[in-house]
């Protein structure tokens, strides 16, 4: 990434943890809650060699991310957030994979198929948002982070952001 782009993000890795220093920006006019995490999954094509590759990034966005209170319990719902990018980078990574593994050529059938992980992801974004009450219910909060855990392990082996296929 650009070094204007490591001023903004932060790319997931399974060893840095959020900390309240990262949330440089500040709430808008119809922001709700005390804390607001913006993650995005970077999903870019490029050509090399006459061959197609992929970079999928998990990204926490400095700037647009805010805090009005700050707690451990709330740091770790936001960190889950941004696990939770991770998570479905990952998804995305597998399934570019298993896409090139039937000799697809076309980009567009790439895309499109990232395109609803993502779309799956922001869904699920809402859903922890929505059964955890913000990370106010300690027990959705504990059974989501679990759940989250477990699946980053069982998809540990596409933690490679460069996607090559052959």
């Amino acid at each position: 990434m650009a070094q204007t782009d490591s001023q903004k993000y932060i790319e997931w890795t399974p060893s840095y943890q959020l900390n309240w220093n990262d949330f440089a920006g500040q709430p808008g006019a119809g922001a709700i809650g005390d804390a607001g995490t913006a993650v995005a999954i970077k999903a870019k094509p490029y050509i090399e060699k006459s061959k197609i590759h992929y970079i999928v990034h998990a990204l926490f966005d400095k700037h647009k991310s805010w805090y009005r209170d700050k707690s451990p319990s709330l740091l770790a719902h936001e960190q889950l957030h941004f696990d939770l990018a991770e998570l479905y980078a990952r998804k995305a990574r597998k399934k570019i994979i298993e896409i090139a593994l039937t000799g697809e050529t076309d980009l567009k059938v790439y895309n499109q198929a990232v395109q609803k992980i993502l779309n799956e992801s922001n869904m699920i974004d809402r859903q922890y948002d929505a059964e955890t009450l913000h990370g106010s219910i300690t027990k959705k909060q504990q059974e989501w982070k679990e759940r989250v855990d477990k699946e980053l392990i069982a998809l540990q082996s596409y933690t490679d952001q460069r996607v090559d296929l052959k």
